[in-house]
């Protein structure tokens, strides 16, 4: 790769979804990034919402949820805990659905985040980006790390956001996600 990104994508329709397919060092993980203000850009221009990513930033990302390769929470907080911190950072942040998540993934409420497994740490991230009422889920490896029941149902659930006409989801993946089942578009 000579460090450009070139990437065109059409307006995604909200409702749908789009995967980002590619080997590793392809610049997947750097479009999230970029699409997240979390790098500077060199030149172009990405809109979210229809802005430019780089105004109001602490408003757009209100509306969306991010679940990374890695998840990064203190490691001596529990999952009640940063649920609580959470609810001080999202204006729509909704502990009953934050909740529900943390029950239907079977998390420990009290275990410190440290103590998690990959998958349990996953699981907890996705039930944060997704107890804020994002618009869109912005996903980097999110089902890595999971057991294949755990990892449909989490696809199941990527699935039920984006019946919601008002709901997108753009992920990237190194491995070929099954787009048929979850009704996205590859790129």
């Amino acid at each position: 790769m000579n460090g450009t990104i070139n990437r065109e994508f059409e307006k995604i329709q909200m409702g749908t979804g789009i995967i980002i397919c590619g080997l590793n060092g392809a610049g997947k993980s750097t479009t999230i990034k970029l699409i997240l203000d979390m790098i500077r850009k060199d030149s172009g221009t990405i809109t979210l919402f229809g802005q430019d990513n780089q105004k109001n930033t602490v408003l757009t990302k209100q509306d969306i949820g991010v679940v990374l390769d890695e998840a990064y929470f203190p490691e001596i907080l529990s999952a009640v805990q940063v649920g609580k911190i959470m609810e001080k950072t999202y204006r729509r942040w909704d502990m009953a659905a934050y909740q529900g998540y943390l029950n239907r993934f079977a998390l420990p409420e009290k275990k410190p985040f440290k103590d998690y497994s990959r998958g349990m740490k996953m699981k907890l991230a996705i039930a944060v980006a997704l107890s804020h009422d994002p618009k869109l889920l912005v996903l980097d490896e999110a089902t890595s790390g999971l057991d294949p029941i755990v990892r449909d149902e989490v696809l199941e659930i990527f699935n039920e956001f984006t019946r919601a006409e008002d709901h997108s989801i753009l992920t990237v993946s190194y491995t070929h996600l099954r787009a048929h089942e979850t009704e996205l578009h590859l790129v």
